[in-house]
């Protein structure tokens, strides 16, 4: 399995008569802007096709919180589906995730790139708020769990569903030819759904979020399996420009 981290060269790629198909699996909205943040470099060696596993669906209940609780966002998508901040504090995981709760209203805090990297910096620094976990229905990490243990109090609140779904028609057509694909993963379900579409694909070359991504593919089905060297955009970047770079030109 390639771990990602060297910084490559972009070239130009001939391995197909036309753009490699970049096969976007996560939700619309988030597959868009990836691809909207894509260097021109790399943009014009690539041609983007949309094929959500994941559906998300807001759950439309109300976590009915107190004026001096505390929200963990450890994705955009609570942060959307959840409540308007109006000044309160929020703990938040990676960047994106950080910007989408200040422009709700929350005093937001990066705590780090991955549920654990927060965890850990909750309980270097513990906050005396009430916590509450605004996530999706199928959550990762035992958060709360783990700060309840350190004495903090904190619970979990599903605000959306990810709900798994078949690959497009297109998608099918793209994998049927015989040229490579390169398939950026973002999420453990994700990655489990992608697994059970295409069991073994020797054109695919899959690019990952985390170990965590990783772990639900098998290595010897597919071309290769990049592993993102950190799970924020400007490593799945690079690990997409090597990915294309190692490509033989045809």
């Amino acid at each position: 399995m390639h771990q990602g981290g060297v910084t490559p060269k972009i070239v130009a790629n001939n391995a197909s008569p036309d753009p490699i198909p970049l096969l976007m699996t996560r939700p619309r909205a988030s597959a868009e802007a990836f691809v909207a943040r894509l260097p021109m470099a790399i943009r014009a060696q690539v041609h983007p096709v949309y094929s959500p596993l994941i559906t998300i669906s807001g759950l439309g209940n109300d976590p009915k919180l107190l004026a001096d609780d505390a929200a963990i966002f450890t994705s955009v998508n609570g942060v959307a589906h959840g409540p308007e901040g109006h000044g309160r504090s929020a703990y938040c995981v990676g960047s994106a995730t950080t910007k989408a709760a200040r422009d709700r209203g929350w005093r937001a805090d990066l705590r780090g790139e991955t549920a654990d990297e927060l965890v850990t910096d909750l309980v270097k620094t513990p906050p005396s708020e009430r916590l509450v976990h605004l996530s999706g229905v199928h959550t990762r990490g035992n958060i709360c769990a783990r700060l309840n243990e350190y004495g903090m109090q904190a619970q979990n609140f599903a605000v959306y569903d990810q709900k798994a779904q078949n690959l497009s028609e297109e998608a099918r057509k793209v994998l049927a030819r015989r040229y490579p694909v390169i398939a950026p993963l973002f999420s453990p379900r994700t990655s489990a759904q992608f697994a059970r579409e295409v069991p073994r694909s020797m054109h695919v070359h899959a690019i990952v979020f985390s170990n965590a991504v990783a772990q639900n593919l098998d290595q010897a089905s597919y071309a290769t399996v990049t592993v993102s060297s950190a799970p924020n955009f400007g490593a799945m970047l690079t690990a997409l420009a090597t990915v294309l770079s190692d490509l033989p030109a045809g």
